[in-house]
């Protein structure tokens, strides 16, 4: 007996068997499984980064975004870790606002995202290190992703010595002060010796942050930072102007400049006394006295038509040797000598008097108080005298004329 066959056709009108049809299906299935299998790859867990390879510096903390992909068909709690860190490094996986160490991660999709932080030690040397890490959900379920973390002298740079404010102005006689930030950023520890080049007379020292003792080397720590004070003093009498002054921290690896500047404005002063500081002298009822006095310009700008004044007891005068008491210029940091004829009154008594004398000018004035010591004319010292001696010498006369009988 034959066996029937089943003869189709395409809509080409070709004929074929049934046998063929369910071969071709097959076929299909095949391909389709094995296609699905090669585009999840093995394990059906994927963990990935966009920052595979870094370069680091020592003391850096960083946060690296990290996905877990999951192609298993379902979704699934997996087990994360950071399972494998270098000597001295810490670290530790987050997922939203928690350190995580598992984590669930829906089938296809964008994944589920993690950061690794990762805090890298202070003291390094030279080299490439790597931190893997794993997630892993049973039944053979696993992933590992490597970051390699690179270490070197051209990666951790040069040092740096700044100023927020390396500009300041002020009048003369003002004390700068600029808050500085030394930064290393060498592999291990440096010691920075601290030395500063400003114009001749005046003062620069340097003081560590929140310290007192001024000091002239100071050490920082490989990736740290020290704050510092760089006081800086004018000396006196300094003219108007701009001056820079540059600070240097030198290590046995690197030299670090900071250039500063002040700027000197104009500043206005007097000051009155005699050559040899004294201020007090002696003079005589109804007859002048000469004192001298020294009209110092304590400014950094040249002062114009300084006028010379006093403050005297009644009946009291005095004059200068200068035209209509006044001084036509004295420059900064200049002193002029002006003598005042001091003449007391003629009713004056001997005792000590205050004579009040003042420098002024448009800009700024001074004073000064003398104690005038008033004494007795010389003649009637002599008159004294002979009276006394006439006196004396006529009781003499009378005792030996009238002695005892």
């Amino acid at each position: 007996m034959e066996k029937a066959v089943v003869i189709r056709k395409d809509k080409a009108g070709k004929q074929f068997g049934f046998p063929a049809f369910l071969l071709a299906v097959a076929a299909v299935l095949f391909l389709v499984f094995m296609g699905a299998h090669t585009a999840y790859g093995a394990g059906g867990l994927e963990l990935n980064t966009d920052y595979p390879g870094i370069s680091v510096k020592p003391g850096d903390n960083l946060n690296i975004p990290i996905t877990l992909e999951n192609y298993t068909g379902a979704s699934l709690d997996a087990d994360v870790e950071v399972a494998s860190m270098p000597e001295g490094w810490d670290g530790y996986l987050q997922g939203g606002s928690y350190q995580v160490s598992r984590i669930h991660v829906k089938n296809g999709g964008d994944g589920s995202q993690m950061t690794l932080h990762v805090t890298v030690p202070k003291e390094l040397t030279e080299g490439t290190y790597t931190v893997e890490v794993r997630a892993a959900a049973g039944e053979g379920l696993t992933a590992s992703l490597p970051i390699s973390f690179m270490v070197n002298e051209m990666n951790a740079g040069k040092g740096s010595f700044t100023s927020e404010y390396p500009q300041q102005e002020g009048t003369a006689g003002t004390n700068f002060t600029f808050s500085t930030t030394l930064i290393n950023n060498g592999l291990k520890t440096q010691s920075y010796s601290l030395s500063s080049n400003a114009p001749s007379g005046w003062g620069v020292s340097f003081t560590p942050t929140g310290e007192t003792a001024k000091v002239a080397a100071l050490e920082v720590e490989s990736g740290a930072s020290k704050g510092m004070t760089v006081s800086v003093t004018p000396p006196e009498g300094v003219g108007a102007g701009e001056y820079d002054i540059s600070c240097s921290a030198v290590s046995a690896e690197e030299t670090l400049d900071i250039g500063l500047k002040v700027v000197i404005t104009g500043s206005y002063g007097l000051k009155v006394s005699t050559p040899d500081g004294r201020l007090s002298f002696d003079a005589y009822a109804g007859r002048s006295s000469d004192v001298t006095l020294n009209i110092t310009n304590t400014g950094n700008v040249d002062l114009e038509n300084v006028s010379l004044n006093s403050s005297l007891p009644t009946g009291w005068t005095v004059t200068y040797n200068t035209e209509n008491n006044i001084i036509p210029s004295i420059p900064a940091g200049s002193t002029t000598e002006v003598i005042a004829h001091v003449k007391p009154s003629s009713e004056a008594v001997t005792g000590d008097y205050v004579n009040t004398f003042t420098a002024a000018c448009e800009q700024t004035q001074s004073s000064a108080d003398f104690r005038v010591s008033v004494k007795t004319k010389t003649v009637w010292g002599v008159v004294a005298v002979l009276i006394i001696l006439c006196t004396a010498g006529g009781l003499g006369y009378v005792f030996r004329k009238y002695g005892r009988r």
